[in-house]
């Protein structure tokens, strides 16, 4: 009986991902790497490695007719790579091919030669090549061997991630609900039998709203931004902790929240008055930012503090984080006053609130 080969392609973005063991998985696992990395979206970096179907199921040359046919009814499939020897693609054979009276193997009825892309192929490329050849399935191939296959189905899992992580976005926002419904909308209406074509307008409709939905969220900067020193404040600070807090509940991922606090700021505010608390505070908030990855979060969390959200960070890290601050407070030679901090973290535990992760991490500060 034939079955399927499984072939591990392993990307340059990220660890390699398992064959999946459906779809709501393979949705969940592309969910996933989407948050860990927004500019997949924000800068349309989508590419086909990124949502390919990992493993596809293939068969050699000599296969027959009536073995085709029950491994495509078996396993519900639409089309079948014919690949030989070294897992090099030979040809494509489909649904439709089974129809004709082309012959009874699969070098036979399968078309050649077929189209084809590779993984760092961006998505809307592939997008095109299935629309101008009117195809259901793209087979990837890399230095010349089969490594997966882009299909419609994977477009709408893509479609259904991606609309997924916007909208729990503006929901833990509390944004205007009105784009929110619109990609509710757009993602209700999704069907794995839909053409490439349909696909392709869906794509546009959602992206015309997520790119409208982001304008109005930079819109929101001002009001999330602290007024002298142009980092989050508190009230953003709150919405990304909720988010993160929502990641790590449902996802497992791990994250800390760092607190760097200033030595004696009562005591120089009394002192040197504005004159002096205005640089050093945005000497503070510029200091932190330089020692932050990209992906990090920076608030004015109190007056004399200052929070630091670290996704994907242990808490061994954030301690460290921690140390390099306190080192550029030690080594700053720019304020008329000598700078020192205190800092702590904390890591985020599944049952964690907002409250409970900062009070832990306020503990933790030294």
């Amino acid at each position: 009986m034939l079955d399927s080969t499984a072939h591990q392609y392993p990307t340059t973005a990220s660890a390699p991902i398992a064959p999946e063991s459906g779809p709501y998985a393979k949705r969940q696992q592309l969910l996933q790497e989407l948050m860990g990395d927004s500019e997949l979206l924000l800068k349309n970096r989508l590419e086909v490695r990124h949502l390919m179907t990992r493993g596809p199921v293939t068969v050699p040359p000599t296969a027959t007719l009536e073995e085709i046919t029950e491994l495509m009814r078996r396993r519900r499939l639409h089309h079948l790579l014919v690949c030989g020897r070294g897992e090099e693609l030979v040809g494509v054979v489909s649904d439709r091919d089974l129809c004709s009276s082309r012959g009874t193997t699969a070098q036979q009825l399968m078309s050649y030669p077929p189209r084809t892309c590779s993984p760092n192929t961006p998505l809307n490329v592939a997008i095109t090549f299935l629309i101008n050849d009117n195809i259901s399935c793209l087979p990837v191939v890399d230095e010349g061997r089969l490594c997966g296959v882009l299909t419609t189905t994977d477009l709408v899992l893509t479609l259904q991630s991606t609309l997924q992580l916007w909208m729990r976005l503006a929901q833990v926002l509390q944004h205007d609900q009105t784009w929110t419904k619109e990609l509710e909308k757009i993602a209700a209406s999704l069907d794995g039998e839909m053409s490439a074509e349909q696909l392709a307008r869906q794509i546009a409709a959602a992206r015309e709203a997520v790119r409208q939905q982001v304008q109005d969220l930079v819109n929101r900067v001002d009001l999330n931004a602290d007024v002298l020193t142009g980092i989050g404040n508190r009230r953003e600070l709150e919405d990304v902790l909720d988010l993160l807090l929502g990641v790590r509940k449902r996802f497992g991922r791990t994250f800390s929240l760092a607190i760097v606090v200033i030595d004696y700021f009562d005591r120089i505010r009394e002192s040197c008055g504005d004159a002096v608390v205005r640089p050093l505070l945005k000497t503070v908030a510029r200091m932190i930012e330089d020692s932050v990855r990209r992906g990090d979060f920076v608030a004015r969390w109190r007056d004399d503090a200052f929070a630091v959200a670290l996704p994907e960070t242990a808490l061994d890290d954030a301690r460290e984080f921690c140390r390099r601050v306190q080192e550029a407070a030690r080594q700053n030679k720019q304020l008329d006053v000598e700078l020192r901090v205190s800092a702590g973290a904390a890591e985020a535990e599944p049952a964690d609130d907002i409250l409970q992760l900062l009070a832990r991490a306020e503990e933790a500060v030294s």
